[in-house]
Parts: structure tokens; C-alpha cells; sequence
């Protein structure tokens, strides 16, 4: 992407209003953006919202678009006990008065709005989700070990050697190299680098986990992943696609598992095409 192009995405972004939300135990940071039908867009672990500055601004001309914080990451405050992240959003929709919304969530946060379709379906009008798939599939041990060497070298070394690892990540293959993203990404990750440290993870409480419920889901569901992503996202992914009935999915080449910072335009016209639809 050219400086100038991404000059004005990031100064688009910073027209939002900011607010907190108070949740049980803690804070939410969000904002919003635009007017017409609710356009949440939840963020993935190791970042916060400004994993999606390229597509506020795009976003805002045809919707009210809303990205808040995790707690533990952004401007959100650190969670002390275990909570519902699910219930968070659901407050959040509430404070902004959103009957429905339309939920894009990439990562942890495509995770948590399967969730929340499951749990609130009558609150979704539609689901994306980006580099991720449903709780609750088995992962192979050998798959979560350089994840989880992350976290060891965090409790013993320190966050920021954790945060230069994370950096070298599989999953960020893409994003730590590329010029239009590697500086941004860095900053989210050394910023956001206590959340190596952190007890609890905004990871919903549900059982059956969502994986056995996929075929409840009955909104329109765009699956979007990216190419150069693990196998392990991809296939958990792929299998999430086929549990959703008549889940429309899309791979894009190039990416890793940021594809809305790697390339924000493709990403801008998939997420506009599927959520004009009537």
C-alpha cells in the first residue's frame, strides 16, 4: 500500500468517538463511526482495535461501525477473574442501542462472535469471520508449540522478548515483513506485550463448546482466510465453514492471518458486498 494511501486510512480512523463502557468487574474502550445498520468489528489476540484502521473509514460511509477493546488489551482495563466476553459485547450492543448487528471478528474475536451468534442469535444480522474458526476442535499438541514458548519465555525473561518472538510467529509471517503493516503490528504487539502475562483470556464459558453447534447458526456467514496462515487456522477454519450451513468462503492470497492490515482494499469489498446484501 502507498504512504499517502495508508496516511489517510489511519487519519480516517482517528475521526471515531471514543468511549468507555463499565462491564462487571472492569472498563471496555470503544468507538464508533458513521451511521446506518451496526458494524461490529471484534479484534483477534496480540493487537486491539487498531487491527482494523483500514477499514473504519471504508466501512463508516454505509454503516455505524463499532471496534472496542478486549479487556487486557487496547485501552480496556485488565481482567482479575475469569468473565464473559460474550456478555461484554452483549452490554455494548445494549449502551448503543443496536437491536442487531452485524458481527466481523478476526482470530480470537471470529471465535467469540461464533459465540455470541450462537448464544444471541436474534442479536445477528450477520457473521464474518477472518483467519479463525469455532471453539472447540481439537488441536494437535505439536501445533501450539511455538505459541506456547511465547508465553514461557514471557514468565521467565520477560514481555518484551515474548513480544520480539511473537513477532517471528507463523502466524504474522506476512504481516511482520510486509512494509504497509510490520512497523503497526509491531507497536500493537509491544504495546499490548502484559497480555503474555495474563491470567484470563476473553474465552466464552459455554458448554457444548461451538464447534458441536455450528449447524444451529442460522445467519448469512462469510469465512474468510488467509492463504499463507497456519494449518492450523486454515483447517479449523475450512471445517468451521462446512458446520455453518450455506457459509460462503473465501481465501486470500498473500495473506497470513492479519488479511484485513495486508490487504485492507480486497477485504473492504468482500466485507461490503456481503453486508449490503439484502
Amino acid at each position: 500500500m502507498k504512504a499517502a494511501t495508508l496516511a489517510t486510512l489511519l487519519a480516517t480512523a482517528t475521526a471515531a468517538r471514543a468511549d468507555t463502557l463499565d462491564v462487571a468487574g472492569g472498563r471496555l474502550y470503544y468507538e464508533v463511526r458513521g451511521n446506518g445498520p451496526t458494524v461490529v468489528l471484534i479484534h483477534g489476540g496480540f493487537g486491539d482495535h487498531r487491527m482494523w484502521d483500514g477499514q473504519l473509514g471504508a466501512l463508516a460511509r454505509d454503516f455505524r461501525v463499532v471496534r472496542y477493546d478486549h479487556r487486557g488489551f487496547g485501552r480496556s482495563s485488565r481482567p482479575e477473574k475469569a468473565y464473559s466476553p460474550v456478555a461484554d459485547l452483549l452490554l455494548l450492543l445494549d449502551r448503543l442501542d443496536a437491536k442487531t448487528a452485524h458481527l466481523v471478528g478476526n482470530s480470537m474475536g471470529g471465535t467469540l462472535a461464533i459465540d455470541f451468534a450462537i448464544l444471541h442469535p436474534e442479536r445477528v444480522g450477520r457473521l464474518v469471520v477472518v483467519a479463525s474458526g469455532a471453539s472447540g476442535f481439537p488441536i494437535p499438541p505439536e501445533a501450539l508449540v511455538k505459541t506456547r514458548e511465547v508465553f514461557r519465555v514471557a514468565k521467565e525473561k520477560g514481555t518484551k522478548p515474548a513480544a520480539e518472538l511473537w513477532l517471528e510467529h507463523p502466524m504474522v509471517a506476512v504481516a511482520s515483513r510486509q512494509p504497509s503493516t510490520r512497523g503497526r503490528l509491531r507497536r500493537m504487539v509491544v504495546e499490548n506485550r502484559e497480555m503474555f502475562l495474563m491470567e484470563h483470556w476473553p474465552d466464552e464459558p459455554m458448554e457444548p463448546k461451538a464447534s458441536a453447534r455450528l449447524a444451529e447458526l442460522k445467519v448469512p456467514t462469510l469465512l474468510i482466510l488467509g492463504e499463507r496462515d497456519t494449518d492450523l487456522v486454515n483447517s479449523i477454519g475450512k471445517a468451521t465453514a462446512q458446520g455453518i450451513p450455506g457459509t460462503r468462503l473465501g481465501v486470500l492470497a498473500g495473506t497470513d492471518h492479519l488479511p484485513q492490515m495486508e490487504k485492507p482494499a480486497e477485504v473492504n469489498a468482500l466485507l461490503r458486498e456481503f453486508l449490503r446484501a439484502p
